[in-house]
């Protein structure tokens, strides 16, 4: 095997979020390393993303596993090119992208895996996580541990790898600034909250929590960043709150590391979770924080050292930690402090991708090792 992989990552999500910023930093993490990847996707607003960054990208249309028209596309994509690894990132994926794999050369097929689930037990998952997949990249150690508890399933395909966070400079000057824009007064206090608008980021709770911090201070407000299909409803309970002119349900942002750079509080609410993207994210530019225990939570930050940490889905815990960060200065700075070293220490890019080369590398090396003793 030479020292340069050829690797094709699948981006087939209709928007952008912590998943799809994932495989984006890995294919330019490991471009940067000397590799050849690229990477396929269906939406038009992931290849908007993809340009963006630089990254080389193919259309390919998979929209269900009945679709025999992007089925083709994907066999001819392998074929042309190639690959030593194929890193499929969404459910869609994995059943079309393992059988194209598998006409196409056999390279190591691994499956990206983000969130908590216990693995529904058929016949196509049986498949798709059997014989299909080589490999299962997970981003905590709660869902490999979630995944062992499937019968069926080999949990030494498990990899982890945790998720890694830019330590490029944050621009708080230009955080304040898009506060203005968005209608935030200067000196109201800040609290943040990003990611796709589903149920899963639990908005609903924290647009609740607020409400109740916003009752005892007027110089509150609440920023939510991303964009999904709850919105409207996130928006209504906005209004029924009773402090809706505080809550800016602002959509997506190129300027999200800026803009939470320079707030209060960065508030995850998240019900479900892997290693949450924006929890890193927020870690990495020293905010201080107040995160749901959700999945890998617990493995970034530790209670009362990095951040203040309540139970999912608890309105009151999370609006109690909210008001004890705008109260308390001096936690807010020790623990924005310790989040921001404990990101460059533990959960940077770099080791992120060292960490996933090998994790190839050494699936490549087992899957030929194997394929030769077979034949």
């Amino acid at each position: 095997m030479s020292d340069s992989l050829r690797v094709i990552i699948g981006i087939t999500s209709s928007s952008w979020g912590g998943n799809e910023k994932w495989a984006s930093v890995a294919a330019a993490g490991l471009t940067q390393r000397g590799h050849n990847v690229s990477v396929f996707y269906t939406h038009e607003p992931v290849r908007a993303e993809l340009a963006r960054c630089g990254i080389p990208h193919d259309l390919v249309r998979l929209w269900g596993d009945l679709n025999p028209f992007g089925f083709h596309s994907l066999i001819r994509l392998f074929r042309r090119e190639r690959p030593d690894a194929v890193i499929l990132t969404k459910q869609r994926e994995y059943w079309m992208g393992g059988i194209a794999a598998r006409r196409a050369g056999h390279p190591l097929v691994a499956l990206r895996l983000g969130l908590r689930r216990r693995l529904v037990e058929d016949n196509k998952r049986r498949k798709v996580f059997g014989s299909l997949s080589d490999l299962v990249i997970v981003n905590s150690d709660v869902i490999r541990d979630e995944l062992a508890l499937t019968p069926w399933f080999d949990v030494s395909k498990v990899r982890v790898l945790h998720n890694g966070v830019s330590s490029d400079p944050a621009d708080p000057g230009a955080g304040r600034a898009a506060f203005r824009e968005l209608g935030v007064p200067g000196g109201a206090r800040v609290i943040c909250g990003a990611g796709r608008l589903t149920n899963q980021k639990g908005f609903d709770h924290l647009i609740d929590a607020f409400a109740e911090v916003a009752a005892e201070r007027e110089d509150v407000h609440l920023v939510i960043l991303g964009e999904g299909g709850k919105r409207e409803e996130l928006e209504a309970r906005a209004r029924a709150s009773g402090v809706d002119d505080r809550i800016h349900l602002v959509g997506h942002r190129e300027d999200v590391r800026d803009i939470i750079a320079a707030v209060d509080i960065y508030a995850l609410s998240s019900v479900n979770e892997g290693m949450a993207n924006t929890l890193l994210e927020a870690m990495s530019v020293g905010a201080p924080i107040v995160a749901t225990e959700v999945s890998g939570t617990a493995e970034a930050v530790t209670d009362g050292v990095e951040a203040l940490v309540v139970p999912p889905a608890d309105v009151a815990a999370l609006s109690n930690a909210l008001a004890r960060l705008l109260e308390d200065s001096e936690l807010a700075r020790r623990t924005g402090a310790a989040a921001m070293a404990r990101a460059a220490s533990d959960f940077s890019v770099d080791r992120m991708i060292t960490e996933l080369e090998t994790i190839l590398r050494n699936g490549i090396q087992n899957k030929r090792r194997s394929r030769r003793a077979r034949s």
